[in-house]
């Protein structure tokens, strides 16, 4: 047998007072995440078209909250996913920047890419990477000689599975990675998740043979908190 609600039961001025009241919070919602939406954009193109971070303390919480709305409005100011990463790199470097520079040096690793090599390089893969022989056919002997001076741990390796291996073997506090502009978006999406204070630095061009950095770039990252700057007399 049925039961029948009384029809009076959701028909009643209560009912009718709740149905209005949350019909007032979901448009109170809908106008919220709007505006938070616009602002968000805004930011990002004025970012990317002005090369330099607005409000970087509202950009990154309101990016993960929105990612894709985010990135469907910047495409309609004709931003690319290719900018919004390049902000999203430097907002993470911002937000990190503080502790980083209060880690020793002696506790941070720097890891490079093995692509930024010669293709005549003489050194060979070993456990912990590729052995730099400094032998000048490219500027990693430089780069890494100058880092290890300063007492960074420096590693040159050939993929992200050997940052996670060397992370467990040497327990650095902090790290500085190298790499093309997805690679640093996954390094420091790998740095967050294991919470640990990482920078990331964009070499010059992309591939997988004698790729470039500006070398002046991952310096004056790794010498964030140093008293002297890590190159100057390279």
């Amino acid at each position: 047998m049925s039961v029948t609600l009384p029809v009076s039961l959701f028909n009643s001025p209560f009912w009718d007072s709740i149905a209005l009241m949350l019909g007032h919070l979901a448009l109170l919602v809908f106008f919220v995440w709007l505006i938070l939406l616009v602002i968000t954009v805004a930011l990002f193109v004025l970012s990317v078209r002005k090369k330099h971070l607005y409000c970087p303390w509202l950009l990154r919480p309101a990016y993960l909250l929105l990612k894709g709305a985010v990135r469907t409005g910047c495409r309609m100011f004709g931003i690319d996913d290719t900018e919004i990463i390049t902000v999203l790199i430097r907002l993470e470097n911002d937000v990190n920047r503080d502790a980083f520079a209060a880690v020793p040096v002696g506790e941070r690793a720097v890891f490079l890419p093995h692509c930024l090599r010669s293709a005549k390089c003489p050194a060979h893969l070993t456990p912990l990477g590729i052995k730099c022989l400094d032998c000048g056919k490219c500027g990693l002997g430089m780069a890494t000689n100058a880092l290890m001076d300063a007492g960074y741990l420096v590693f040159i390796i050939p993929g992200s599975t050997y940052i996670k291996r060397l992370l467990k073997r040497f327990h650095p506090r902090a790290m500085i990675g190298v790499g093309c502009l997805m690679e640093i978006k996954q390094f420091q999406e790998l740095a967050r998740k294991i919470d640990m204070t990482a920078m990331g630095v964009v070499m010059k061009s992309d591939g997988c043979v004698e790729t470039t950095i500006a070398w002046e770039d991952l310096f004056a990252v790794a010498s964030i908190g140093l008293e002297k700057k890590i190159g100057e007399d390279a």
